[in-house]
């Protein structure tokens, strides 16, 4: 095999190549960064649900005093996703089921969104 055969042979990341594979890593890098504070303010709000039931666990609430406790945590937390009005509490056999179902969109490209549908709850025991 000469050298001349050889070189023509050769197989490696080409320049197209190695742009088209720079713009994948960046697009999912740059999804990766959109969807962080997303996903961070869902962990807040999973840490409120959990907060409020370790606080009012077995003590039997009311509607309105597991709604303040809800109010209080997302202000310390500062969540912007959900309000306290819109967690929704049900009167359970043992006790309230608090839940918070919500929706949280943040833009991707041009007119794409990335869209993040969360549904939590936690039983407060009476």
């Amino acid at each position: 095999m000469n050298a001349d055969n050889f070189s023509r042979n050769q197989a490696g990341a080409t320049a197209i190549g190695f742009l088209i594979m720079a713009t994948i890593v960046l697009l999912f890098g740059f999804a990766g960064l959109k969807l962080t504070p997303i996903y961070l303010e869902h962990m807040k709000i999973v840490s409120v649900l959990n907060d409020v039931k370790i606080d009012l666990d077995g003590k039997n609430p009311s509607i309105q005093e597991i709604r303040a406790g809800i109010g209080r945590r997302l202000n310390i937390e500062m969540v912007s996703a959900i309000k306290s009005q819109d967690f929704k509490i049900r009167k359970t056999e043992r006790g309230y089921e608090v839940r918070a179902r919500y929706e949280n969109r943040t833009p991707y490209v041009g007119n794409l969104h990335f869209l993040g549908d969360f549904n939590n709850a936690v039983e407060i025991e009476r």
